[in-house]
């Protein structure tokens, strides 16, 4: 492909990289949290005119068109190039600080790479399409669909269709799955560790519908494993569970101070329990979704409900809601995973940074996990791509400018 063809080609382009997954109700009418987030890159399109008339020749005119003919095309192959990738499905907040010091009590936080992390719990309408997407969804494989999600009760004592946020319909093969009224922003849960691998091996393959999306990327699912050990991460992951150490620095450290709050909400003050009657927003610092003491009682809240709550790097629900796991095997059991954060059905002692759930509980991967445990999504730290294309395109000019103002002075000299 010539640069005319790139360039001509652009009358067609009007490339779309704007899906995102933030919590879809009452979106619009969520004030501005305490500490403003960074979305993911959304964009609207990108559009050019066709060069009709231009043809590559000689002379100073000739070799400043041909320049900007050849630095427009690179600018839109790298765009063409980003856009492939998946869609900024997640609004990501950048943890950095690298080299940080572990927590001296749990000896967990010590990360030594840049990463990104999702601001919320994946959610139940997040995970609906993957089930609507992909292969194993598709033909309910592998137990990635549980009639339990959404529910306050645990799998092995559901009751009733009304208690589901995911409803599957049709027959393997052709599976669909809907998502039912009011549970879209809630925390997906009761699934296995090994179907939010699945997902997130689906998600680093571009949503992909082949079989083999969602067992090969990022974690690696032999012979369509559901049970046994968890799987390691894959040296080239780009998209993952986050670790123990990852998820602990990106809910407790404090990067100015180089020390760990005591609590994932920004504070060494416990949060005060707070659960609203419906899904309204709550603006109170510094509060969340737990138990004040132990019993019955308690669900799962809408994901970012506590708007003015969150962890030094802008993490919502950090502290309850959903007890979250991670892609670190329990130091005694391999067969288990770390999980932390503490859920709706937690009491403030389980939440705090002097405590470590990593070798408590039976969190199995192959269980089908409780109704308190959810996941949220971590990636490798790169430059978003609307920034990478403005960069591109930024340099472009640049070229063109220095190109001009030689074409400028060669002329006051011939003149001269």
């Amino acid at each position: 492909m010539n640069a005319n063809t790139v360039i001509s080609s652009c009358d067609e382009m009007d490339t779309e990289m704007g899906k995102t997954y933030e919590p879809m109700q009452r979106k619009q009418r969520r004030p501005e949290p305490r500490r403003k987030g960074h979305g993911g890159s959304g964009g609207g399109g990108m559009h050019c005119r066709r060069n009709k008339s231009h043809t590559w020749g000689t002379g100073a005119g000739a070799r400043l068109a041909d320049l900007r003919s050849f630095a427009g095309a690179v600018a839109l192959v790298v765009f063409g190039l980003l856009s492939s990738a998946p869609a900024a499905d997640f609004t990501w907040q950048t943890v950095g600080s690298i080299g940080n010091a572990a927590n001296p009590t749990t000896g967990l936080g010590r990360v030594t790479e840049n990463f990104k992390i999702s601001a919320y719990e994946t959610t139940i309408a997040q995970y609906a399409d993957f089930l609507n997407k992909s292969y194993a969804g598709k033909n309910g494989l592998y137990g990635v669909y549980s009639k339990s999600i959404g529910s306050t009760t645990n799998a092995s004592n559901y009751v009733g269709v009304n208690a589901a946020g995911i409803t599957q319909n049709g027959t393997a093969g052709s599976y669909t799955y809907t998502v039912n009224t009011g549970y879209a922003d809630r925390p997906v849960n009761n699934i296995t560790w090994f179907s939010a691998a699945r997902f997130v091996n689906w998600y680093a393959n571009g949503e992909s519908s082949s079989a083999a999306a969602t067992e090969t990327g990022s974690y690696t699912l032999v012979g369509g494993q559901t049970s046994g050990n968890i799987a390691a991460r894959n040296a080239n992951a780009t998209v993952f569970l986050p670790s123990a150490n990852e998820w602990t620095k990106a809910a407790f450290y404090n990067a100015q101070a180089q020390d760990y709050y005591t609590w994932p909400t920004e504070s060494n003050t416990r949060p005060t329990p707070t659960v609203p009657p419906a899904d309204e927003q709550i603006t109170a610092e510094n509060t969340a979704n737990f138990k004040a003491t132990a019993g019955p009682g308690g669900r799962l809240t809408n994901v970012g409900t506590y708007v003015n709550t969150t962890s030094t790097y802008g993490l919502f629900d950090m502290a309850g809601n959903a007890n979250e796991m991670t892609d670190t095997a329990q130091s005694t059991d391999t067969t288990k995973f770390q999980a932390l954060g503490g859920s709706w059905a937690s009491t403030a002692s389980t939440m705090d940074s002097y405590y470590s759930s990593a070798n408590v509980g039976e969190f199995k991967a192959d269980d089908v996990q409780t109704a308190a445990m959810g996941f949220r999504v971590a990636a490798v730290a790169v430059p978003e791509p609307g920034n990478m294309v403005a960069a591109a395109m930024g340099i472009a000019g640049l070229v063109g400018v220095q190109l001009a103002k030689r074409r400028k002075l060669a002329l006051a000299r011939a003149a001269g």
